[in-house]
């Protein structure tokens, strides 16, 4: 089933009134954190770590946490950042789980720092990936048929087994969710642009692109590129170099960073230092799933410095490798 089938329209329409009053340009923006519908926006200064595609690993998170040492720093007062892109939620088919879930953990953890920082809390910014998008829009719709706790997994076997149950199935944090998360997933943004160029979305570039409204208050088709869209070297009739080109150049942008399609899916040539370059201007990474057989890496990026390429990102500076030693170190998942 095509991603753009579970694409849902009255959480978008609250956007859509707004959108033509807004600034046209990155510059006309405040430089201090703001939000503005879909978009968030990054001052011009600061320093921001990326981690993307944790799909329940909740070791993962906390070793990315410790390695930055994110929460502290904030607490301090320091200008950091920390960004989740997106697919934090779901474990892969292939992967076990059992109690207690790590997609329930990182969601409610993430909650629970940002209740203790208050308005720091904000700097823990985590963005919609097509797992929260779709995992939500799934369990709204079993609410609307009727779901309670009674009848839960009865319903969601019968989805599980019925002719779309394969594609459902990538989606099993339905069994999990509260409504305190489904309110917490439909709340996240969608795209964040830093005032130094620097872009990062779930999934690849908006190919119909007229300028920031369109972030504000994207279409349908537009946040379906956003979240579900691979390249064309992963997936014939993907996007293009060219798409990158024309996303960043309409935003005024230098810089696309973004996860959701795995390393292994990109011929050798495309593949550096753990991660994998798509043109001069665009790097995807993976922090949890997508990262293997690959490294499993996060992103450091420093909000007053102009990243001209791709080839400006360094291994040990912005690049940097979740296990240093080389190879994932598995400890028991508990709280």
């Amino acid at each position: 089933m095509n991603g753009s089938l579970i694409l849902v329209s009255f959480w978008l329409a609250c956007f859509v009134a707004v959108a033509a009053a807004q600034p046209k340009h990155l510059s006309q923006y405040p430089n201090h954190l703001t939000r503005d519908g879909h978009l968030l926006i990054l001052p011009a200064r600061g320093t921001l770590y990326i981690v993307s595609d944790l799909h329940a690993h909740w070791n993962d998170f906390n070793v990315w946490l410790e390695q930055t040492q994110l929460l502290a720093r904030i607490e301090a007062g320091e200008d950091v950042y920390g960004l989740i892109l997106g697919d934090a939620i779901d474990y892969k088919p292939e992967e076990p789980r059992q109690p207690p879930y790590g997609d329930t953990l990182i969601i409610e953890r993430v909650m629970e720092i940002r209740q203790h920082l208050g308005e720091r809390g904000e700097r823990l910014i985590y963005l919609r990936g097509n797992h929260e998008f779709a995992a939500a829009d799934t369990y709204a719709k079993l609410k609307q048929h009727g779901m309670t706790a009674q009848n839960r997994a009865r319903l969601i076997r019968s989805l599980y087994n019925g002719p779309s149950g394969a594609y459902y199935q990538q989606f099993n944090f339905i069994e999990r969710m509260t409504d305190e998360h489904y309110a917490f997933l439909m709340s996240l943004p969608t795209v964040v642009i830093g005032k130094n160029g620097c872009v990062a979305v779930h999934a690849g570039p908006a190919r119909r692109l007229t300028g920031l409204a369109d972030l504000v208050a994207p279409g349908p088709k537009t946040l379906e590129e956003l979240l579900w869209h691979r390249p064309n070297v992963a997936l014939s009739g993907g996007y293009t170099v060219a798409h990158t080109a024309n996303f960043l150049k309409t935003l005024r942008a230098q810089l696309l960073v973004v996860g959701h399609t795995p390393i292994r899916y990109f011929p050798p040539q495309n593949v550096r230092d753990g991660v994998a370059t798509f043109g001069e201007n665009q790097l995807i990474f993976s922090t949890g799933y997508g990262g293997l057989p690959g490294v499993p890496t996060y992103i450091e990026i420093d909000l007053a410095e102009t990243y001209p390429s791709v080839h400006a990102l360094k291994l040990g500076v912005n690049i940097h490798h979740l296990y240093p030693e080389g190879h994932r170190v598995r400890k028991e998942e508990a709280r």
